[in-house]
């Protein structure tokens, strides 16, 4: 499985604002990109073709023990 892809220009549209990104040079997977226009941070999420989504912050867990109730 390929998680990158060679250097080249690609074109991704904002999922906010719908501007036209242009990705240049090698294209990873998880790579964060950020619109220019409205400030929103993608993550590239598909390489054939490119492809973007949201980044999705994870939860952060505090080790806390199980309490019986």
């Amino acid at each position: 499985m390929t998680t990158e892809i060679e250097a080249r220009e690609s074109l991704v549209d904002c999922l906010d604002c719908g501007a036209e990104l242009a990705l240049i040079g090698a294209i990873d997977l998880g790579q964060q990109v950020t619109c220019p226009e409205c400030g929103t941070v993608m993550e590239v999420v598909g390489l054939d073709p490119i492809e973007v989504d949201w980044v999705y912050d994870e939860p952060e867990y505090e080790d806390e023990e199980e309490e019986d109730w």
